[in-house]
């Protein structure tokens, strides 16, 4: 609906059989945007992507001479700039008989010892002297399911699938999870959030497991002051809905109850569309996240989005890049998310488990290209992520952008000397550049660049023209996510 009034509110100006010149060429008035600086919201904690159950395709799928690429594209230096990695717990981890200590043999569990394989490189990457980027990485876990012999309900044909936690398994599955927690504590690889349960309302077609929010509430009852007696310093995270609102549902009875709000440290959703919305971006349950942290300085996390839905083959085009900036613009502005996570890091087209014709994909940060050849590809929903990630790094602060209600994203750093403000111009081809200014009041702004994904170009250094004392005036080409950043003066 908004890019519609976009195109309507800007047709008469900008339509390409006019003359060849720019807007500002022509002596266009740019779209005034005011910034404020001194107004800000939550600290950005980071931006990362998920290992679960697909590790395999970074280690294995993509030929050796791309895995090197792949890492750093997606945790160095060269590109996006990821600094959270979300691990799954697995499911099938063997017990030890008369353990004292732990009591579960993650060192011989297959999934557990892949995903350690792959996060090594990234470990080291950001390790001691060797770091390259923030000190610290994120390191979070997400169970789908609990081992299947503990749930009722579940598919005959698929254990994994569907099915509830039994209540009386409630403290066993504590025991486990505590159990996987110390285990990378022992690798020192310690698991800043923990997740109760991926998707708690839906019984997909993979691994999963169906929670009330009052079930959760009682399970966090267990869990919590298990992990605190084992002197962890890992936080509790839930609930991990398919989408704000139904995230919401099953977060309230838990932080409604003071003997487990405290417990509840990381306020999470995925961002997944409303079935049979009217419109995809559209989702009331943001405005609650919203309040919850103006009301108590939770953090919010978008922990899981993907392009999935329609299912269909990867899309590595700048239209699924443009869909995935808005994503990214909506929960950080509308929701509070400190945290905004890409599906997996790494993900090959697969067919959907209840419908084999139907192909899943876009769901990686990257994507093998030709899965015979291993070779890769870098699509451009990455550059998209990179437009924020690259800038907002850990540490900066949503900032508050007065003006029209289009997708401009404003972050601050900690101590207020820099900037950096996300545009994004969804209009196609035929649509000349936009013509923008961003005024800063009484404050002054230098050495501001301008970096642009678009169909043609990947995070590309352009020159602005514009820039002045107290703002800057530029352009937004048409289909593309453009990043202004720069310097602030007293």
């Amino acid at each position: 609906m908004k890019q519609m009034a976009f195109a309507l509110a800007f047709a008469g100006l900008l339509i390409a059989g006019e003359s060849g010149a720019s807007p500002l060429e022509r002596g266009a008035t740019p779209i005034q945007f005011t910034v404020h600086p001194e107004t800000t919201y939550q600290t950005i904690q980071g931006f990362g992507a998920g290992f679960n159950g697909i590790a395999e395709d970074l280690v294995n799928t993509i030929r050796s001479e791309y895995q090197a690429k792949a890492y750093d594209l997606l945790y160095g230096e060269s590109g996006v700039q990821l600094n959270i990695i979300r691990l799954t717990v697995s499911p099938a981890a063997n017990p030890i008989l008369n353990e004292p200590h732990h009591g579960w043999d993650w060192a011989h569990d297959e999934g557990t010892q892949q995903e350690l394989a792959a996060i090594r490189p990234i470990l080291k990457m950001h390790s001691g002297k060797a770091a390259l980027l923030d000190p610290k990485l994120i390191l979070y876990a997400v169970p789908f399911t609990p081992p299947p012999y503990w749930k009722a309900g579940a598919s005959p044909q698929n254990p994994l699938s569907g099915g509830s936690l039994k209540p009386e398994n409630y403290q066993a599955y504590a025991e486990y999870l505590t159990s996987f927690l110390l285990y990378f504590h022992e690798q020192g690889a310690d698991i800043d959030v923990l997740s109760i349960q991926n998707e708690p309302g839906m019984a997909s077609g993979w691994a999963s497991c169906v929670w009330t929010g009052e079930e959760m509430h009682k399970f966090l009852k267990v869990l919590a002051p298990m992990v605190r007696a084992h002197g962890l310093a890992t936080k509790i995270m839930l609930s991990e809905g398919t989408n704000w609102t139904g995230a919401w549902e099953h977060l309230m009875p838990s932080l409604s109850d003071p003997a487990t709000a405290e417990f509840a440290e990381v306020l999470a959703s995925h961002s997944y569309e409303i079935p049979k919305s009217a419109d995809p971006f559209v989702d009331p349950g943001r405005d609650k996240f919203r309040q919850a942290w103006e009301e108590t300085g939770k953090p919010v996390w978008m922990s899981e989005m993907s392009l999935m839905q329609p299912r269909q083959e990867d899309d590595p085009s700048i239209n699924a890049a443009l869909k995935i900036a808005r994503y990214i613009h909506l929960d950080m502005t509308q929701a509070r998310a400190s945290a905004w996570i890409y599906c997996f890091a790494i993900f090959k087209t697969y067919p959907f488990p209840k419908q084999p014709q139907q192909q899943i994909g876009s769901m990686g940060v990257l994507s093998p290209s030709d899965q015979s050849e291993g070779r890769l590809v870098v699509p451009k929903r990455l550059w998209a992520i990179a437009n924020y990630s690259r800038f907002a790094r850990p540490g900066w602060k949503l900032m508050d952008i007065e003006g029209p209600n289009y997708e401009h994203t404003g972050f601050v750093s900690s101590d207020g000397k820099s900037f950096a403000i996300v545009a994004v111009n969804p209009m196609d081809s035929r649509v000349r550049p936009i013509s923008v200014h961003y005024g800063f009041g009484a404050r002054s702004v230098r050495d501001v660049e301008a970096h642009v994904t678009s169909a043609t170009q990947d995070l590309a250094s352009v020159p602005v023209h514009g820039a002045g004392p107290h703002g800057f005036t530029a352009e937004l080409p048409p289909q593309s996510i453009t990043t202004f950043s720069g310097g602030l003066v007293p």
